[in-house]
Order: structure tokens, then C-alpha cells, then sequence
């Protein structure tokens, strides 16, 4: 059953719990004075669940990553508990980390089957958490299977703590090496199959939004140029609508179509059209290039 959410300033929060004011002085009904054990607590005024003897923040935890003034983080962190609880599970290998509302889960398996198990399993325990589903804007793959190329995650949770362009940048150009998105037939939508690849291409853009992010769509040469350069604008506003759906500042973001005029390979062969129909990203510093949203 969900906890009743109440809003308390910390003077409430101090007498309803019978916690010590940070004078020493423990606070009873009416301000009289308790003499039981106690310890000194600081909360902050807001909206909190209280559960299991804790007052929670009912907005999320605050995440590992997320302070910005140089104190430890809270120790009340909804991805240990979740993590603990996969672990009871079975899934003692796991490890989920959180940073700016993005949730990697992680570790190293040596079976693509338990790796797919552990991942939807952890997929269903934060989406299954009020807390980690309200802290968490999208969840990352970087669970590793031995003996093969990083996940698709690793170069998001390898980004530093205030990346540069550059590293933005080459963490983008890592997430798609080798891997490419794909869209449904209207490409509106990105399809399931990549949507793997596309969180993590959120989480980069999560973490490094604070730069301009041009979103670059291009096609093949096969089809009309004009047919050509309206598909690859639908499909970059696609991939720029969703990153904004997940929280990425909709002011760092561009996209822009380039149709088929810049292939990356000349020839006429399947591997070729391959090739030259993909997504780029570029970050840098410089005002946005102008998007053109009709589809």
C-alpha cells in the first residue's frame, strides 16, 4: 500500500518523530522535554513518506552523483535498496548506479540469456518503485557480457562528472559504433529493437546537455533527393522529440535533415547504402543550427 504523503516543516517533522532538535533537546507534546536516547536531524522543509522509520523525500532520493556543492550524497538511495533486492533475487553480480536521472545497471555476466533476464528484472523493480520510477528518466544497459565488445552503456557511465564538448561528442560516436537506431514505418517512432541504443544516446545527451547538440539524420541515394531530405528530417526531429521527452534541455538540441548529400561511402552496394544511412551527433559550444520542424 502507497505511504500517505505529507508536507512538514522540520519543526513538525522533529516533534511528530520525538527526534532531538539540533540543540540536544528532545522535543515532546506541548515542548516538554524527553529524556530517551536520541539523535540530532536536519530536514529540509518539503513533501516526505514516512516508512519503515525513515522520512523519505516523496519528490525521489537524492542521486549519487547529483550534488553539486561537494557534500556525500544522501545515504537514503532508492538504487541500494533496489539493487539489494535483485541481489536477494538472484542477481548477485548486478550493480545499478544513478546520475542526473539516469539508472545504469550494470555488471558482467557470461550468458546473453541471464544478462536479457537480469536486465528486464531490473527494468521491473525500478519501474515497480514509486521512488526510482519518479528519480529515473531513462535506464541504461552497461551490463557486460565476457568476451565481447563494451555495452552500450559503457560510454555513458565512462562520461566524467562535467564532460567536455569532445567528450561528449566521442561519447556519442561510441554509443552507435557499430550499433545503428532504427525507426517504425511512419519513422515517428524509434523501433523496440533499438531502443537500447537509443536510452543510452539519452543518457549522453542527459549528461551533456549543458552544450548544443545537433542531431544529423542522413540517407541513402537510392529514392528522389527531395523524398530523401524530408525522411532524414522526420527522422532526426524522432530522435530529437524523444530526448526531449526524457528531459534533455529542448534549447541544446538541433536536428537537422541532410538527406542523402553526405555519404561516407561512393558505391553502389547494399553495404554502401548501409552505411550512408545514419545518425551522427556533434556537441560544441556554438549557438544552434537552425531545424526545421515540418516533416
Amino acid at each position: 500500500m502507497q505511504q500517505p504523503t505529507t508536507r512538514l516543516s522540520m519543526a513538525s517533522i522533529v516533534a511528530a518523530a520525538g527526534l532531538a532538535a539540533c540543540d540536544g533537546a528532545v522535543v515532546g507534546e506541548a515542548g516538554t522535554q524527553l529524556s530517551a536516547p536520541s539523535a540530532c536531524v536536519e530536514l529540509a522543509e518539503g513533501s516526505y513518506q514516512f516508512a519503515d522509520g525513515l522520512f523519505i523525500p516523496a519528490s525521489g532520493i537524492p542521486e549519487e552523483d547529483s550534488a553539486s556543492d561537494g557534500r556525500p550524497a544522501s545515504p537514503l538511495q532508492w538504487a541500494g535498496r533496489v539493487q539489494d533486492d535483485l541481489r536477494q533475487d538472484g542477481y548477485e553480480w548486478i550493480s545499478l548506479r544513478t546520475r542526473n536521472g539516469i539508472a545504469l545497471v550494470g555488471g558482467t555476466v557470461s550468458d546473453e540469456d541471464e544478462k536479457l533476464a537480469a536486465l528486464e528484472a531490473a527494468i521491473s523493480a525500478i519501474e515497480g518503485d514509486v521512488i526510482a520510477e519518479d528519480a529515473t528518466r531513462v535506464i541504461v544497459d552497461n551490463i557486460a557480457l565476457e568476451g565481447e565488445p563494451a555495452p552500450v552503456g559503457a560510454p555513458v557511465a565512462s562520461l566524467p562528472a562535467n564532460p567536455s564538448a569532445a567528450a561528449c561528442t566521442a561519447a556519442f560516436g561510441g554509443v552507435l559504433q557499430g550499433r545503428t537506431l532504427e525507426f517504425s514505418a511512419s519513422n515517428r517512432a524509434i523501433s523496440d529493437e533499438t531502443m537500447p541504443v537509443a536510452a543510452a544516446i539519452a543518457g549522453t545527451a542527459l549528461l551533456c546537455d549543458q552544450y548544443q547538440i545537433e542531431i544529423g539524420a542522413h540517407t541513402d541515394a537510392r529514392g528522389a533527393e527531395s523524398f530523401n531530405q524530408r525522411l532524414s528530417q522526420t527522422r532526426a526531429n524522432t530522435i530529437r522529440d524523444y530526448l526531449i521527452d526524457v528531459g534533455t534541455a529542448s534549447a541544446s538540441l538541433s536536428a537537422i535533415g541532410y538527406g542523402e548529400g553526405q555519404p561516407i561511402d561512393t558505391s553502389e552496394t547494399t553495404e554502401a547504402y548501409a552505411r550512408n544511412r545514419r545518425i551522427e551527433f556533434s556537441v560544441s559550444d556554438a549557438e544552434p543550427a537552425a531545424r526545421n520542424d515540418d516533416d
